[in-house]
């Protein structure tokens, strides 16, 4: 890189560092899910359970299956929830440094769009972890503790209005990723700023 002009360099060192950022944000995305692909069946076919659960179990295996999951999953779900709210912040820094410096420049709209995409991504994250998630794991916990203390109906009608967050979630998580793969495939777009 020591003959590229120093705003060159300096792009392209922004644009490599923003790469990384949006690969890991993906890579944390992608692996998340397919851990609790693999979990949640797995575990609701082989109709695990814990100490508790023994009601659920009796009269749903699957659902205590799916319940043993989600103990196991828990954390991983709050580590990589907190991994992609910080890499949401670095990815939504570099990307607007980058656009700023390509205004006017070459590649100033596709890098526009990559911000664009970056703070849509970065605005689910936000809208999941403050609108989404907290009502989420209340009726969770309210499911979980219906379950373990055997008030079954109860505990069923929780279940309910969590799927249907879950389910609220899960549409704004794929639309979270595909913002993120955009930008990814932006950022490859993006032609260099000087040419000599």
């Amino acid at each position: 890189m020591a003959h590229l002009p120093d705003g060159e360099r300096s792009d392209r060192l922004l644009a490599a560092t923003l790469a990384v950022a949006l690969m890991l944000w993906l890579a944390c995305g992608i692996s998340v899910a397919v851990a609790a692909i693999s979990a949640f069946p797995v575990l609701a076919e082989r109709g695990a359970t814990v100490p508790g659960l023994e009601a659920l179990a009796a009269g749903d295996p699957a659902a205590a299956g799916r319940m043993v999951a989600g103990f196991v999953m828990d954390r991983v779900f709050a580590i990589t929830d907190l991994a992609q709210a910080i890499l949401a912040g670095v990815a939504m820094l570099l990307a607007t440094i980058l656009a700023w410096r390509r205004r006017g420049a070459a590649g100033g709209p596709t890098s526009t769009v990559l911000l664009l995409c970056v703070l849509a991504a970065a605005s689910l994250v936000a809208a999941h972890e403050v609108a989404i998630a907290p009502p989420m794991q209340a009726a969770l916990a309210e499911h979980r503790e219906l379950a373990m203390t055997a008030r079954l109906e109860d505990a069923e009608r929780a279940r309910r209005a969590f799927d249907s967050l879950h389910a609220l979630a899960d549409r704004t998580y794929g639309l979270r990723l595909l913002a993120v793969a955009a930008a990814f495939l932006l950022l490859l777009l993006l032609p260099p700023r000087a040419t000599r």
